[in-house]
């Protein structure tokens, strides 16, 4: 792609081609933002195989999406910032916090695994009945092997990190993201449980049967973050691709000219020691993933299960978002969404050129 501005037409093809049935792109380079766009409609599908009976809005800057497991770096930014708050780290003993964790099996368990999916937890959680209050959670998730011993990527342990939050801060967790990382970055387009009269402005993603939800939209996709309300560490926020990117920019600056605290960003954007699992890690960013490969190193950030994706070059230039509805009206192979993906980053890797100082 030799233009950034051919970006639009690259969405529309994976449009046509049925990769999604809406997405957004928002690419900044020095803290600029140099393409912006969207094509698609908010919902394209009443089930599958079954056209939508009705006319909804097209997608557009301000269409907000289910951001999947990228929910996990804003968990991340929530805790780390409370621990900031205590002059306390990644270090700490999650027994200190939570009394699920005193026994002999998890009380080697800090934060750092936690956020680095290193604690030993198993990758999901297969209870999907509703559990207000993570009752259920609480008492049965267990990691299945030694804390530090694997680097398995694991929503148990994030839900695991949401609670830990909650914990320190004396709130549920939306409202702590909101006051830690939300509302400091000015993301107020970013959130869990969005109001019903928003509805019509949220990308739909898939038909699920089992829990037997119909079209999903307006509500967290991902099953098990349903089951437990909707408010968990590791998915449930919605929001923007412009929002975003200031979540991606905030962790693009040094330590000490984000407007997270310094810690927070170096913890998120540092490599740590993990076992080779095909992309490196840091405390809730993922590091320099194949997709991703055209940026600077080290390039920064996270995908969902949806067909979202973010990445910054911690200490460069560029920051890019891709967020999209792939598995609307029903998830299939993720091979399609990759190349999208790659294709979008080698576009944002070219912004330097073609964009800012064209």
């Amino acid at each position: 792609m030799r233009n950034i501005d051919e970006i639009g037409g690259l969405l529309t093809a994976g449009l046509r081609d049925g990769v999604y049935g809406a997405a957004a792109v928002a690419i900044a380079v020095d803290g600029e933002v140099v393409a912006e766009h969207a094509v698609g409609q908010a919902r394209t599908w009443d089930g599958p195989g079954v056209l939508a009976g009705e006319e909804w809005p097209a997608t557009d800057a301000a269409t907000r999406f289910d951001l999947a497991s990228i929910t996990k770096l804003v968990t991340a930014a929530t805790l780390l910032t409370l621990l900031d708050e205590r002059r306390a780290d990644a270090s700490l003993p999650v027994a200190e916090v939570l009394p699920e964790f005193t026994d002999p099996a998890t009380d080697g368990i800090t934060v750092a695994h936690l956020l680095s999916h290193t604690a030993g937890f198993p990758a999901g959680w297969a209870d999907r009945s509703p559990d207000a209050g993570a009752v259920r959670f609480r008492a049965g998730a267990r990691p299945v092997v030694a804390p530090g011993s694997v680097h398995r990527y694991s929503c148990v342990g994030y839900i695991w990190a949401g609670l830990v939050a909650e914990a320190l801060g004396g709130a549920p967790l939306d409202v702590l993201a909101e006051r830690c990382v939300l509302g400091p970055l000015g993301m107020s387009e970013t959130g869990f449980r969005p109001p019903a009269a928003l509805r019509a402005r949220i990308v739909a993603t898939e038909f699920q049967s089992e829990p037997p939800r119909g079209v999903v939209q307006g509500e967290v996709h991902d099953e098990t973050a349903w089951a437990l309300g909707g408010v968990v560490g590791n998915a449930g926020l919605f929001g923007t691709a412009r929002d975003l990117l200031r979540l991606a920019e905030a962790l693009r600056l040094p330590p000490g000219g984000s407007p997270l605290a310094a810690s927070v960003v170096r913890a998120m954007t540092t490599p740590v020691t993990v076992a080779d699992d095909g992309y490196g890690q840091a405390l809730g960013g993922r590091v320099d993933e194949a997709w991703a490969s055209g940026m600077t190193a080290p390039a920064v950030g996270h995908t969902g299960f949806t067909g979202t994706a973010v990445a910054t070059e911690a200490g460069g230039r560029r920051s890019v978002v891709f967020l999209t509805n792939r598995v609307h009206p029903q998830r299939a192979s993720a091979e399609p969404i990759q190349v999208m993906r790659r294709r979008v980053a080698d576009a944002a890797a070219a912004a330097i050129v073609w964009g800012a100082h064209r």
